[in-house]
């Protein structure tokens, strides 16, 4: 299937979610994330989630990494919608966030961190096939901000479905992910596509 025909389809099944599901999604999200070994990194790139859009609620995690894993630094975006870039600031409990004319919470301020610095960044998306494409919103902000990243950053996309086996219209500026975390299980993908 197409990203248009998938992006349709998996925008209409995360709305249909009730509250009770979502909230059990959530809660087995969390207890997979929780499997990662989180030691060894020192820079974790996290999204807060668009409720109006019934993303998959990354507070439990924040909360859950600040109180396990107290030696990361926790990094959230800012959009510059005239370029399409996002800057990345050190999320730290005094750092203020406001809400963009998108509905996305985004820090004010803050110490700003360099793309190559990050060990690991969480990634919203809609769906992602078995090879890692992943489909998000259609503005390519995170391919952009995935090619500046190191070449051995894990990048884990979140979500509340399984992968779906292909996405037929993948362009060359998309970029895979290496990983998936969903309430079922985590992915690794490595496979190289047809």
């Amino acid at each position: 299937m197409t990203k248009s025909e998938l992006r349709k389809i998996f925008r209409e099944k995360r709305n249909r979610l009730s509250i009770e599901e979502q909230r059990l999604l959530n809660e087995n999200l969390l207890e997979q994330f929780k499997t990662i070994d989180w030691s060894n990194y020192s820079y974790v790139h996290v999204y807060l989630p668009l409720t109006k859009f019934n993303e998959p609620d990354t507070s439990n995690l924040l909360n859950w990494l600040r109180q396990y894993h107290p030696h990361l630094k926790l990094v959230i975006s800012k959009s510059n919608f005239d370029t399409g870039e996002l800057l990345h600031y050190e999320l730290k409990a005094e750092t203020k966030l406001v809400e963009n004319n998108y509905g996305i919470l985004e820090p004010m301020n803050g110490v700003l961190v360099d793309e190559k610095l990050l060990d690991v960044v969480l990634v919203p998306l809609l769906v992602v096939d078995c090879f890692g494409n992943r489909i998000g919103y259609g503005k390519g902000f995170y391919d952009r901000f995935l090619l500046k990243c190191r070449k051995d950053v894990k990048s884990y996309g979140v979500s509340f479905f399984e992968p779906v086996e292909l996405i037929s219209d993948v362009g060359e500026w998309d970029v895979r992910l290496t990983n998936l975390i969903t309430p079922e299980r985590l992915y690794s993908f490595n496979k190289k596509q047809p």
